[in-house]
């Protein structure tokens, strides 16, 4: 029997779906949600573990969306939740459409406090319950060319760090996740392999869920998902503020994609 169902939002590909098939593999059954992908991840998933998997699919950038996976949950009994979901757009910012920068805010951050907002309550009275922020190591330092995008995973972290603050001693944990860059379609869909990031090694999504899901079994309040996140943490903490600026938007340039190019994880 499986200890309980996780949640895990964005789980139809890359570090959302390495998540889901890590819990999994450890005992929980899982409940896939995403805007697209649902039904083959569902399939995926249930020939590489032995848990319950059920699909949902619905757009969380949107109320609605939002609203209906807090009902499923709360129908299925979901303990643990993997706040996964996000979306980026990478360019200058003056060029990028608004609407895209303005969906982005959507999705990452206002998805995020919607939803537990509303299953956060049902965690505490029920005297247990995790819950899962991936942030980025993007959180870190200002991002040129992707500012929007590292300012909302600088939400997430600080939201996390926050609402764990105020869940002490009620059963409920909050764990922040910082991967740095992974093997994902998410440089390839956003047109920036010839970023320096994108150029850069990346670590298996299957490595960033299992040192997560680790964290998140421990309880544990952060991780920083290998030796790339770690020391980009480390920098961030030395170099004054106009420093990690220019240091963190080298990774972002050259060779930026067409104004407006965005992409899913």
């Amino acid at each position: 029997m499986a200890e309980h169902v996780a949640l895990i939002t964005g789980a139809s590909s890359g570090i959302g779906f390495a998540m889901a098939r890590e819990l999994g593999q450890r005992g929980h059954d899982v409940l896939v949600v995403a805007e697209r992908g649902v039904d083959e991840a569902v399939r995926r998933l249930r020939e590489h573990t032995d848990a319950r998997v059920t699909g949902l699919q619905v757009d969380l950038a949107l109320p609605d969306g939002v609203e209906e996976a807090a009902a499923r949950a709360g129908e299925l009994g979901v303990r643990t939740f993997v706040l996964n979901a996000g979306v980026g757009v990478h360019g200058p910012f003056r060029y990028t459409p608004l609407q895209d920068e303005l969906r982005l805010v959507d999705l990452n951050v206002r998805s995020v406090v919607h939803l537990a907002h509303l299953v956060v309550p049902d965690l505490v009275g029920a005297g247990t319950g995790r819950i899962v922020v991936v942030s980025s190591i993007a959180a870190t330092m200002p991002a040129p060319l992707f500012g929007t995008y590292a300012a909302s995973k600088a939400f997430l972290r600080s939201f996390a760090w926050s609402l764990r603050g105020e869940l002490a001693g009620t059963g409920v944990s909050v764990t922040t996740v910082l991967p740095s860059g992974t093997r994902t379609p998410f440089f390839r869909a956003a047109k920036m392999e010839r970023t320096h990031i994108g150029r850069a090694p990346k670590a298996s999504p299957a490595r960033v869920a299992r040192l997560a899901v680790d964290a998140l079994l421990d309880g544990r309040a952060e991780v920083a998902t290998g030796l790339q996140a770690k020391a980009l943490v480390a920098v961030s903490r030395l170099l004054p503020q106009p420093a990690r600026t220019a240091f963190h938007g080298w990774f972002y340039a050259p060779g930026a994609p067409p104004p407006g190019a965005s992409f899913r994880r």
